[in-house]
């Protein structure tokens, strides 16, 4: 099976999801302003849908003209031309937010008032005013990034994962024991009308990484406004830092806006031809003197190292809650339900993951996001586990979407539901086969 199509020959009958399309008017075939939200299918999904009954599911993020939302039928076609590209800069919402104990600082980013939104590097002590500010911007948080494993202060992504359901992402490095979305070198984090790209930039740390949005970099301790990140603990490496800095940050356009997650002289934002030009531990000749200078810096360790780091490692939800209520499979018993007519496997991760990860042979993709829109009344999941009765299970990366899902769906009356303990990594390393 073509992991872009997703079938449903073994769910539902044509009637019923032709039913269920229709109440999701997801079979209008004029565009609508993607501010209000468009309900598109490709005109191969509706040949098909009653023959081969398949939907095409979603890309986060920017939308191909001719792919649909199942649930939410949002269009961003439109996002790369250069007519909405000035527009969405004007309605977007951009808040440099600013720890003073730490000297961090928080990014809030959205592409309107009112849509999805995602924070990068937040500090546990400023959650209550981040979600403040999610109310009053009427926004939803859907994804909490850090840029590394932070030893200053202890992150806010597990208390903000605790109060929205959001995704937490980290770098494929990270020491951090359980996070949600692990991404790499060329990857994407995308949310409604916003898409940031992964650029692996190690040396402050070993799990350190910068994300470009159009012409603003976000780049960690890696690159600092007049500085760089000390390369002295946590595998860190002046090499790999010179590496990081002088072939790929510097060769970004000058003119992009550097936001680093750390600045103690009040700077708020430089710009990368700045940094070239008046940056002091840039202006050396080779990487051998740029290793002899950091390895020589001297410095005193983060007050708060001893604490942060070891709390910054465990910020996993704990799954063993779920597990005491009955609602988690370990990896070897959910390898017996392939092929059970009883049973639908559900794939919550995004379409990136799925493609560079694989997939379960036969599992329904239902992207996380739309978790609660797809779980109410009238909803893909509601409706499958309603009309034919089948368990419903759920998996993601690593177990910890999973294992939210599994409480919202109970939540919701589907009670026979629930995970796959650790998700595809645990299926993979008990022997299941994957599908590309």
């Amino acid at each position: 099976m073509n992991s872009s199509t997703i079938m449903f020959s073994n769910m539902f009958s044509d009637k019923l999801f032709y039913k269920h399309c229709k109440r999701q008017s997801m079979l209008h075939r004029s565009a609508i302003d993607d501010r209000v939200g468009a309900s598109v299918m490709s005109a191969k999904a509706v040949r098909n849908f009653r023959t081969g009954s398949y939907f095409e599911p979603p890309d986060y993020g920017l939308f191909s003209p001719n792919k649909i939302n199942l649930t939410r039928g949002r269009r961003f076609d439109c996002a790369h031309s250069p007519q909405r590209s000035k527009a969405m800069e004007q309605t977007m919402i951009f808040r440099q937010l600013f720890d003073s104990v730490s000297g961090t600082y928080t990014y809030l980013i959205a592409s309107r008032q009112g849509g999805e939104a995602l924070i990068i590097d937040p500090v546990l002590e400023k959650v209550d005013r981040y979600l403040q500010l999610v109310r009053e911007l009427d926004l939803k948080l859907v994804k909490a990034v850090d840029t590394h494993l932070h030893a200053d202060h202890i992150t806010g992504l597990g208390a903000l994962r605790d109060h929205t359901h959001c995704i937490t992402v980290m770098g494929e490095q990270t020491k951090a024991d359980v996070v949600a979305m692990r991404v790499a070198e060329g990857d994407r984090v995308s949310i409604e009308g916003v898409s940031l790209d992964v650029m692996y930039t190690p040396g402050h740390t070993d799990d350190s990484y910068s994300y470009l949005m159009g012409n603003r970099i976000f780049t960690g301790d890696t690159l600092l406004i007049r500085g760089t990140g000390r390369t002295d603990f946590q595998n860190g490496d002046p090499r790999a830092q010179y590496d990081s800095i002088f072939n790929k940050l510097l060769r970004l356009p000058d003119e992009t806006l550097l936001y680093p997650a750390h600045d103690y002289k009040g700077d708020t934002v430089s710009t990368i031809g700045e940094e070239k030009r008046f940056n002091p531990r840039l202006q050396v000749k080779s990487i051998d003197e740029y290793v002899d200078l950091m390895n020589n810096l001297n410095l005193p360790n983060p007050k708060m190292m001893d604490v942060a780091v070891p709390a910054n490692v465990h910020i996993g939800l704990h799954q063993d809650e779920i597990a005491r209520k009955g609602w988690a499979l370990s990896a070897t018993q959910a390898l017996s339900l392939r092929g059970r007519t009883d049973t639908t496997i559900v794939d919550l991760r995004e379409r990136s993951e799925r493609e560079r990860h694989g997939v379960i042979p036969g599992s329904l993709h239902a992207p996380y996001p739309d978790l609660q829109e797809n779980l109410s009344a009238g909803g893909i999941l509601h409706e499958l586990a309603m009309a034919t009765g089948k368990r419903i299970v759920f998996y993601c990366a690593f177990g910890e979407r999973s294992a939210m899902a599994v409480q919202a769906a109970q939540d919701a009356g589907l009670k026979s539901a629930c995970h796959i303990e650790g998700g595809i990594d645990a299926w993979k390393k008990a022997g299941g086969t994957i599908e590309q």
